[in-house]
C-alpha cells in the first residue's frame, strides 16, 4: 500500500514492499501522486517492475560524458567525436574570457 502525504506545497508518494527497493516521488497534486503509486504497485504485482531511480537521476549531459569516456576511445575518430559531444563553454564563460583578454590588450602600450 502506498503512503501519500502533503509536504509543504507538494505531495509525496512512497511505496514500501518486501522484496523491492523503496520508491518515492513528489508531485504537484494528490491525483498525480495516486496515479503514480497505482502504476508502480501494479507493476510490482505483475512482476514487471524495473527500478528507475538510477535512470531518473542521470541527465543527458551525464550520459554524453559517460559515452565520451567509455565508447568514444574505441572508435577511429575518437578525438573529433569527443569534441562534438562534450559540453562547450557557455556564452557567459566565453564573454568572461574575452573580456579579460580585451583588458590586457588595452593596457599594452601602442
Amino acid at each position: 500500500m502506498a503512503g501519500i502525504w502533503k509536504r509543504g506545497g507538494y505531495w509525496r508518494a512512497e511505496i514500501r514492499r518486501v522484496g523491492y527497493p523503496s520508491q518515492w516521488r513528489t508531485f504537484d497534486t494528490r491525483a498525480e501522486a495516486e496515479a503514480w503509486a497505482r502504476r508502480i504497485e501494479s507493476e510490482m504485482d505483475r512482476g514487471t517492475f524495473v527500478d528507475r531511480t538510477e535512470a531518473e537521476r542521470n541527465t543527458f549531459g551525464d550520459l554524453l560524458e559517460r559515452y565520451a569516456e567509455e565508447v568514444s576511445p574505441h572508435k577511429k575518430g575518437a578525438a573529433e567525436e569527443r569534441l562534438r559531444i562534450l559540453p562547450r563553454p557557455t556564452a557567459a564563460q566565453g564573454s568572461l574570457a574575452t573580456t579579460g583578454y580585451a583588458r590586457k590588450r588595452c593596457a599594452l602600450p601602442k
